[in-house]
């Protein structure tokens, strides 16, 4: 925190220091290694490693719980420090910090003073400990087995995962940075939140305003190396997960593996600046959280009044912490996650009152968001359901009495199928019980799965060809994805039998019901946005059930077959290739350059705000970046009103539909808006509406922007492989 104080402080210019490079150098490095620190650590370690140590975590799981406990502190702080009135400066939150801390460690003396002795610091060893210690301690051992381990390959990965991410592309990941470094930029700048702007959600731009506010690091910066904290975050709380559901080491780090180089959304998640990247990582924490919990209530025994309440303080209490900053951060996960979650435990509840009792808990959640949603507190997300006021009210009835008479069959099924007696899991797995799944296994899976996928791709291709239009390589990711739903439906459903593997089925079943909902809404709305941003909430999921079925082939000892080992080095092999070459190819298609970086700013500079843009989608935070006036510090002034866009559409780019009903759209637009328009022309384009995702001129339609009376073209950015992007006035 020193570091951090003289660099708010501005020391190293007061002093001189900057003049001086290599001290400046020192300086700077030292600033970044405290703000690291301060960011995971400080001020609320004390929490975890000190006044709940005798809780039942192990160092990962403390050490991931602490770092959300600070992520959430930072987010719910700036906010309530906005509501109160306080501007948002690096000054109120390091002083906040400071007294944090304080306070906590004053607590911990207190809880520590009241048992009359001060050892929380203290490391007890017993005596055994101690000798077997001294006689085999050997650092080369040491070495030489951490070198080798699993653990160090997964850390390499991981941190080559994150190299790409920064050297794959010229700018960022995608277009929403643009926008996110916008909203950051006016929150250090003029200290206050835009409200009225992105939705009312700000605690991600929070987060992101504290690490410029400690440590200076360039707002450009800030995008590009985030994935140094998603990434390893996101590991560590998915890999205690794994560690609660299968006690197994290496099937963890498989986990993570298969859910890093897989297709199915986690890497989309993770590798982009945006606000889904944390709310994923603490749904993760608060289904880990509520599933620790509930292996102790599924015991062949019903739990007893002091199970129950054993630790429920502490869960409770991060339970709330989590989800209020997941609500800040995007309420419409943390609603998609709520829903699913009490699913789960109404089931329960159901069945047995103790071993649902948590149903609880989730009800405290619901009218946390409740009251949120009445004050109008981060729940600009819903704003999207303001579609379906279009369609008629007994389409919208029925369609929810149709998801809750299936609801109503599953929980009817599940609630007599719950049984809580051991063993049954092995018995099934060995073929001694319901030995019809063996067989199925065993004869009928892998062929009836490669089939269904075949004739899948063979369907998806032929709709792909008249209206998607992907390349071959989706194609290739979609026989990924398939495989492994395939083989993750059917793990589920035989790990069910072990009763810590019956909530996941049910979760998964949650999800899949959600999921049917939001493609019923896309199908209603015209568009395929809300599918996929489920089906990324549901790739742990989806891992689960993949490892859980090599989960089974251990405990038979099939794991040990050829076949078994072909397909996992086929799919590893085939998955990473695909994902990859689909992940950068979408990247390439997705992100502004940095010649289109050049031209916005020539833009910005030369021309007036009040211009009206035509561009592609996300385009239009590019220019709020370069065109809002932040250097008026005037918090009055709305983010997405300086610059009046348009997204592209097949009528405003193919020059064949420019005239419609013998009028000229475009200069159509320029009078009746009393503005200039320009129109930026791209020959491959996204859309956001309807269900052809993609757009595309041909060479003959780009040819016919030349002689075109009423566009003017203005200037040109081009790439070091000749692709151009033209700028049009409308005269």
């Amino acid at each position: 925190m020193i570091f951090i104080f003289l660099k708010i402080s501005n020391f190293n210019i007061v002093s001189g220091l900057s003049q001086i490079v290599f001290l400046n150098l020192i300086f700077h490095l030292s600033v970044y290694i405290s703000t690291i620190f301060t960011l995971l650590f400080l001020p609320t370690y004390p929490i975890i490693c000190i006044i709940f140590k005798k809780i039942d975590f192990n160092f990962l799981e403390k050490l991931a719980f602490t770092i959300l406990i600070n992520l959430s502190f930072y987010v719910i702080v700036g906010i309530v420090g906005f509501y109160i009135g306080l501007p948002i400066t690096e000054w109120f939150f390091f002083i906040i910090v400071v007294i944090t801390f304080i306070f906590f460690i004053l607590l911990s003396l207190s809880f520590n003073l009241r048992s009359r002795a001060l050892n929380m610091f203290k490391i007890k060893l017993t005596n055994d400990y101690k000798e077997d210690f001294t006689k085999n301690f050997s650092i080369l051992n040491h070495i030489k087995r951490f070198r080798f381990s699993n653990s160090v390959l997964l850390i390499i990965f991981l941190f080559l995962v994150c190299i790409l991410s920064i050297f794959g592309v010229s700018t960022f990941i995608g277009t929403d940075p643009w926008m996110h470094i916008s909203i950051i930029k006016f929150i250090t700048d003029v200290n206050s939140l835009p409200i009225n702007d992105y939705f009312g959600a700000f605690g991600f731009h929070i987060f992101g305003a504290v690490i410029h506010f400690f440590s200076g690091l360039d707002l450009f910066l800030i995008p590009r190396f985030f994935v140094f904290y998603t990434f390893p975050i996101s590991s560590l709380i998915v890999y205690n997960l794994f560690m609660r559901i299968f006690r197994n080491k290496n099937l963890a780090i498989f986990g993570i593996f298969v859910l890093v180089f897989s297709s199915l959304g986690f890497l989309n998640m993770m590798s982009q600046f945006w606000p889904s990247s944390l709310a994923l990582i603490l749904g993760i924490a608060l289904f880990f959280l509520l599933y620790k919990r509930l292996q102790s209530f599924v015991q062949e025994n019903e739990p007893n009044m002091r199970q129950i309440f054993s630790h429920a303080i502490f869960t409770y209490f991060l339970f709330i912490i989590f989800f209020i900053s997941l609500l800040l951060i995007h309420s419409l996960i943390a609603v998609i996650l709520l829903t699913s979650f009490i699913w789960v435990y109404l089931i329960y509840f159901i069945k047995s009152y103790r071993r649902g009792s948590d149903l609880i808990l989730l009800g405290i959640g619901l009218c946390i968001f409740l009251i949120f949603y009445f004050l109008n507190i981060s729940t600009g997300y819903f704003r999207v359901f303001n579609k379906l006021s279009s369609i008629p009210w007994h389409y919208i009835l029925f369609g929810i009495t149709i998801i809750g008479i299936l609801e109503g069959i599953i929980l009817f099924l599940y609630r007599k199928s719950m049984i809580f007696t051991k063993g049954r899991f092995h018995l099934i797995a060995m073929g001694k019980k319901y030995k019809i799944l063996k067989k199925i296994e065993e004869k009928y899976l892998f062929p009836l799965i490669f089939t269904l996928v075949v004739i899948l791709i063979i369907v998806f291709t032929i709709v792909n060809s008249i209206l998607f239009k992907f390349n071959l390589i989706t194609i290739f990711t979609g026989f990924e994805i398939l495989v492994i739903l395939a083989f993750a439906i059917w793990g589920l459903f035989i790990f069910q039998y072990k009763p810590r593997g019956k909530p996941l089925l049910l979760w998964g079943l949650a999800l899949g019901i959600i999921l049917l909902a939001g493609v019923s809404f896309d199908l209603i709305i015209g568009s395929l946005t809300f599918f996929s941003r489920i089906f990324y909430l549901s790739s742990i999921l989806v891992v689960i059930g993949f490892v859980s079925y090599f989960y089974k082939l251990i405990k038979t000892n099939s794991i040990q077959s050829p076949k078994i080992k072909t397909f996992i080095i086929f799919i590893t092999i085939f998955s990473l290739l695909a994902t990859y070459l689909e992940f950068y190819s979408s990247v390439e298609f997705y992100s502004i350059k940095n010649q289109e970086v050049s031209t916005v700013q020539w833009y910005s500079t030369y021309t007036s705000n009040q211009n009206v843009i035509i561009a592609e989608f996300g385009w239009s935070s590019i220019f709020i970046y370069y065109g809002y006036p932040f250097n008026e510090r005037n918090a009055n002034i709305i983010l997405n009103e300086t610059i009046i866009s348009f997204t592209v559409t097949n009528d405003f780019l193919n020059p064949r539909l420019h005239i419609q009903n013998k009028t000229n759209i475009l200069i159509e637009l320029k009078i009746d808006l009393g503005k200039d328009v320009f129109l930026i022309l791209s020959d491959n384009y996204l859309l956001v509406s309807g269900f052809e995702l993609f757009g595309q001129l041909t060479s003959e339609e780009i040819e016919m922007y030349y002689n075109l009376s009423y566009l003017n073209r203005i200037f040109v950015s081009k790439s070091v492989y000749g692709k151009a992007t033209p700028y049009y006035w409308v005269i």
